[in-house]
């Protein structure tokens, strides 16, 4: 199990979340975004595919948006947020 947030370039975070299943990745995904400033990225790598879905209704619930949301690996995926202003 893995959880790891980084800034990796100016504007710009990852945030690992790997080996926890819902809500952990979607809770997590919201800390993180109070962490950032508006107009940030956010890309969120899970495992979990249940969460492609969870993160995103979360994320919108509160008024980000999401980029995109895309199936890296086998079983990784990638959502890509941008925070509100």
């Amino acid at each position: 199990m893995e959880v790891k947030f980084e800034e990796v370039e100016t504007g710009k975070y990852i945030l690992k979340v790997i080996g926890y299943a819902c809500p952990f990745p979607t809770l997590y995904t919201l800390k993180a975004l109070d962490d950032i400033k508006p107009n940030e990225i956010l890309e969120v790598l899970t495992d979990s595919k249940p969460s492609c879905e969870t993160i995103p209704q979360a994320v919108t619930d509160k008024g980000h948006y999401v980029l995109k949301v895309e199936q890296i690996e086998h079983t990784l995926w990638k959502i890509v947020i941008k925070k509100k202003e």
